[in-house]
């Protein structure tokens, strides 16, 4: 493997580990009752976390999302599983920082990096649409 290949590697790594992690911190604060452990200024961002959370599943459904995904991103050969796990959360996220007063740089590093990694793999992703034959390895 040459010197981009390792590079890719460690921020697949990396950027599944991110997702992995924040999936069983969240996952345990919510299970010892401690709710939502990142805190939340006050307004539409706010709001809109609230509302996620008194439905009962969604935040549960992320977590395990998260936890999945990101775990699938530690190997080359299920990353394109972790990239499809992660799409959907990463554009509210993206949303959610952007539209409801959080970090846009913060918003711009994830779906970037996702972007990326969708851009590494994007022959086996296109087998989910027809477009290829998924023979690139994505290293």
């Amino acid at each position: 493997m040459h010197v981009g290949g390792w590079a890719k590697s460690i921020f697949r790594i990396a950027y599944g580990a991110f997702f992995a992690f924040v999936g069983l911190y969240g996952s345990y604060s919510l299970l010892s009752g401690g709710g939502n452990p990142f805190d939340v200024k006050p307004g539409p961002g706010a709001d809109f976390q609230r509302a996620l959370e008194e439905t009962g599943f969604v935040v549960p459904v992320m977590l395990a999302c998260f936890i999945i995904g990101g775990s699938a991103l530690f190997f080359n050969r299920t990353a394109p599983l972790g990239i499809v796990l992660l799409a959907p959360f990463v554009v509210v996220i993206f949303g959610y920082h952007v539209l409801l007063g959080g970090s846009v740089a913060w918003a711009v590093f994830w779906a970037g990096g996702l972007l990326f990694l969708a851009y590494v793999f994007r022959a086996r992703l296109g087998v989910l649409a027809g477009f290829s034959s998924g023979k690139d390895n994505g290293s």
